[in-house]
């Protein structure tokens, strides 16, 4: 998987990351530098690259065009060039297991989805009348409701070879949430 940093990232990141991202360049490096965002877009798609980015509006264009190209949201809002470099080789395998799935465009890093990255899903309820999709961890027993969730995104969820890296890539980014326990 090669990655094209959008410029509110620095292009440090190419040779910090090049192990977990061969391949991977900054908009700077191939003239893209003051580009508009589909512009970038476009050459993503054409090269095979995965946008990284602090900026939603890939985020958004991902909700709207599907991929490719796919999006990795990163929102640590401020924060070092070092601390998005720990954060992509944390999550370098699920990004990994993102890329791989084909229904999954838009993966989202947030610090308000920590609480629960790194724990198995113990259940999943839907409610189709009030479209709310809970999801239980364990083993915490910790509880997360998502609201005006579609079914067909809940078969998607329950279709998906990993359905933790769905949540995260697919639900949580586009669906409002609350823990409730």
């Amino acid at each position: 998987m090669k990655l094209l940093f959008d410029q509110n990232l620095s292009y440090k990141l190419i040779f910090a990351l090049a192990k977990e991202f061969p391949g991977s360049a900054h908009v700077r490096d191939v003239g893209l530098a003051a580009a508009e965002d589909n512009v970038v877009w476009e050459y993503a798609a054409r090269f095979g690259f995965t946008i990284a980015s602090k900026d939603a509006d890939f985020g958004q264009r991902s909700v709207l065009f599907g991929s490719p190209p796919k999006v990795i949201w990163i929102r640590l809002g401020n924060c070092t060039t070092k601390q998005i470099e720990e954060v992509l080789r944390q999550y370098s395998a699920t990004i990994q297991q993102f890329e791989s799935d084909k229904h999954s465009s838009f993966f989202v890093i947030d610090p308000l989805f920590e609480a629960i990255k790194d724990k198995e899903i113990a259940s999943i309820n839907y409610d189709l009348q009030s479209q709310i999709l809970e999801i239980e961890f364990k083993p915490s027993g910790e509880v997360y409701c998502y609201f005006s969730v579609p079914e067909d995104e809940y078969k998607r969820l329950m279709s998906a070879a990993s359905k933790m890296a769905y949540l995260n890539s697919q639900i949580h980014p586009s669906y409002r949430f609350q823990k409730i326990l």
